[in-house]
């Protein structure tokens, strides 16, 4: 499915949110000029800048989308609280590397990570099969703008699996400072409830979005692209491909920059 341009946002020719955007595009751009990255996949060595820049980049990211919020003084509006997790159901679409590097990164040094993978493992599982039932005999997979991958998202979405990231006593991410852009930008300004894909209003609760602009995007694709490995557009497939393929439970090794060659 094909996305429509996103509008202006309001507060882009404001100072402030100029430079944020100033830094998002230094960080992200020392990222991308890192050593290493396109060897990752042997060596499983990333610079420890690799980490340092691109948290600040979601910080600073963070800091953008509440002088948006604040400059249209849509922030008094926004029903999103903390412990509301009605739109934590799993399936986050338009995941890249760089972002489930952070992840895996944050999550496997947890004694639970094991058990982590499994339940995503088994969302990926349910989403596959989800899928699959809309696919006919030899005909090949859908892409990504296939009609089906919503339909099959949709679906998924109304069995209500709650994301293996979130704490379900308190109803808070446990990967809150590394989540995915894609969990960040999207807010309401209609009562919790509505966010629940079976609520009759779902498709028509009021909402708003920060998005990142095109070239933040663009950097973003060129880091994605250097490490030469495409992941699966949903958190859980993604999360579980990459901790299969390459890491198969195993840490990732962090070292200073003046210490590759």
């Amino acid at each position: 499915m094909i996305k429509p341009p996103a509008k202006p946002e309001p507060a882009e020719k404001e100072a402030s949110y100029q430079e944020q955007l100033a830094e998002m595009t230094r960080h992200l751009e020392t990222v991308r000029d890192l050593p290493g990255l396109d060897k990752f996949r042997q060596t499983h060595e990333l610079p420890r800048a690799f980490f340092e820049h691109f948290n600040a980049f979601l910080a600073c990211y963070d800091r953008l989308i509440d002088f948006a919020l604040k400059f249209s003084g849509d922030h008094e509006q926004i029903r999103c609280k903390k412990g509301c997790a009605n739109c934590c159901i799993d399936l986050v679409r338009g995941l890249t590397t760089p972002e489930i590097i952070n992840i895996y990164h944050h999550v496997r040094p947890w004694p639970d990570a094991k058990q982590i993978f499994e339940y995503h493992r088994d969302s990926a599982e349910q989403f596959s099969y989800i899928l699959l039932n809309k696919v006919q005999p030899g005909e090949s997979p859908p892409d990504g703008r296939d009609p089906r991958i919503l339909e099959a998202h949709m679906e998924f979405n109304l069995l209500k699996r709650p994301c293996g990231f979130l704490d379900q006593e308190t109803g808070c991410c446990r990967i809150y400072p590394v989540r995915p852009v894609a969990c960040r930008y999207f807010f309401s300004f209609d009562p919790p409830e509505t966010c629940t894909p079976s609520h009759e209003k779902y498709f028509e609760r009021q909402t708003r979005t920060v998005h990142l602009p095109e070239k933040i995007h663009t950097l973003l694709r060129e880091i994605d692209h250097a490490f030469g490995f495409r992941p699966l557009n949903f958190l859980s497939g993604a999360f579980c491909q990459f901790t299969a393929e390459l890491m198969r439970i195993k840490l990732i090794t962090v070292v200073p920059e003046n210490n590759r060659e």
